[in-house]
């Protein structure tokens, strides 16, 4: 009689099924916490971005045409508006931003053009509403609420007056 033969028990079998069945567990579970983690960071970046890209767009835009008046608030379309005005060669260029059906949008026109559409302008950022005014003669109140309710109030100082 041979005693190092070897003898199959069916308990080996069940406990090599059942820790392929816990590994298979553990992986589905390491799996899942990790695509939890990844569509939370990935929802709170794009919550900063929003946030982030508002701010900076019209603090960077201000930031550029600050000259001897060029900066200042009008209003266009029943609301205030953001007016950047340029001068090329002869003529004057007016940039207007503004909020309109849900965006904040941009438009490059000449100064002596009166009839446009405020669908005309380029949509920059999707926000739920962009409100925009003199606080004083060097201070421009901005307030932009993003499209997921954060409200950002930005105060930003004009470097250059109007001429007087």
């Amino acid at each position: 009689m041979d005693l190092n033969a070897k003898k199959s028990h069916a308990i080996d079998t069940v406990f090599v099924i059942c820790l392929m069945f816990l590994f298979i567990l553990c992986a589905v579970s390491v799996i899942g916490i990790g695509a939890s983690i990844y569509k939370k960071n990935v929802g709170q970046m794009t919550d900063n971005f929003s946030h982030r890209i508002s701010c900076a767009y019209i603090t960077e835009k201000i930031r550029q045409s600050d000259e001897d008046g060029a900066v200042f608030t009008q209003e266009l379309f029943d609301k205030n508006v953001l007016v950047l005005q340029e001068k090329k060669g002869d003529a004057l260029y007016d940039t207007f931003i503004y909020d309109y059906d849900g965006y904040l949008m941009e438009l490059y026109i000449r100064d002596d053009i009166k009839t446009f559409y405020p669908q005309s302008g380029q949509k920059i950022l999707k926000i739920s509403s962009f409100d925009v005014r003199e606080q004083s003669d060097t201070v421009i109140a901005v307030d932009i609420v993003t499209e997921d309710g954060n409200r950002n109030n930005l105060y930003i100082s004009k470097r250059s007056m109007k001429a007087q």
